[in-house]
């Protein structure tokens, strides 16, 4: 377990990479109905309202800068560079904090890996390594680089540091809205979740904190439900960035801590999640970036119309917030994407409620 992963962790992560990140706004948006449109219900009241962490608007276009920075700002000096093993947003956080403090990049990347997220490794300057599709490979590449060329491994996400820097994305949320009735975050390593979870725990103790992952990619979900580790096959999601095939050594503990449910979501899901948030938030959101808001739209249309508090005229409100972790996206998935997005434009709007 991330022993080492605590608030006060967070919080000093939180202050290092503070000059090289940026803080992202939060966007609210509710959830009247189960098409989703923005509105109230016929109670008056909000059914859910939408706090969105909009990640996709990182420089590298995604929360893992966060922990990249974490990490390499506490390299002692002497060091070389750095080498890491990444399907795409890591390697580009990677490359992006190398450059910015002046050290060699080498990333590990899959064949398979977006061709956007490995031209933008490289105009960073990082130096790529390409290998098969397996993650298990590249970690292993990753290691013999290290080893050979005495540089210092970037993990992914089973590390206190890289944890603790993703986690501030879950710090700035809370600072920005206050406590939550639920939190939702993609999960792939866990990295991100472990983070989020940690701060959530101490600060939200009462938020329900909720993982998603593809169904064809559910690792944490079968884990959870075997209360250990488990293995799944390579996993064939669109979701780029969730195809890890079994959780963290580390990350993993926290997470059976903390989280009370995964969800899973289909690629189908996931593209109408990506034009919907084009059409309704004027968002890009990568695949992997969607599946938390696919999930929170999907569970905050389904909830029961607005509630009145005891003895107020206040209607009870269900605060959901999201992480929306990316939003690189290659021209050719983005075409199909604005195609849907266009289809939806086109639907007669919702009759306002009476």
């Amino acid at each position: 377990m991330l022993e080492n992963l605590t608030l006060q962790s967070v919080l000093a992560a939180a202050e290092r990479i503070a000059p090289h990140v940026v803080r992202t706004p939060v966007l609210r948006h509710a959830l009247a109905d189960a098409g989703g449109e923005p509105g109230h219900d016929r109670a008056g009241g909000l059914r859910t309202e939408l706090l969105l962490k909009a990640e996709s608007l990182q420089p590298i276009g995604a929360f893992k800068l966060r922990g990249a920075f974490s990490l390499m700002t506490t390299l002692i000096a002497g060091i070389p560079g750095v080498v890491a093993h990444s399907s795409g947003n890591h390697a580009q956080a990677v490359a992006c904090a190398a450059a910015r403090l002046g050290l060699r990049a080498v990333i590990v990347m899959p064949s398979d890996a977006p061709e956007l997220k490995r031209k933008r490794t490289a105009a960073w300057g990082a130096e790529i390594v390409t290998v098969g599709p397996d993650s298990d490979e590249r970690a292993e590449r990753c290691e013999s680089i290290a080893a050979t060329e005495g540089l210092a491994i970037v993990p992914p996400y089973d590390h206190p540091l890289v944890a603790a820097g993703q986690g501030t994305a879950a710090l700035e949320l809370f600072e920005d809205v206050g406590a939550m009735s639920r939190f939702y975050a993609p999960v792939s390593g866990g990295g991100l979740m472990a983070g989020c979870a940690t701060v959530l725990a101490a600060l939200s103790p009462d938020t329900e904190i909720i993982g998603v992952e593809p169904r064809d990619g559910d690792d944490t979900a079968r884990s959870l439900a075997a209360g250990e580790r488990v293995e799944v096959p390579p996993p064939q999601t669109i979701a780029d960035g969730l195809r890890v095939r079994r959780p963290g050594a580390l990350t993993f503990p926290v997470v059976q801590a903390h989280v009370a449910r995964i969800e899973l979501v289909d690629d189908d899901e996931l593209l109408d999640t990506m034009a919907w948030a084009l059409t309704h938030l004027h968002l890009v959101l990568e695949p992997s970036g969607a599946a938390a808001l696919a999930v929170a739209r999907r569970e905050g249309a389904a909830s029961p119309g607005a509630t009145t508090r005891a003895g107020t005229n206040q209607a009870e409100v269900m605060r959901a917030g999201v992480i929306l972790s990316g939003g690189n996206v290659d021209s050719g998935l983005l075409a199909e994407v604005v195609a849907r997005a266009g289809g939806m434009m086109a639907r007669p709007p919702r009759s306002p409620a009476p």
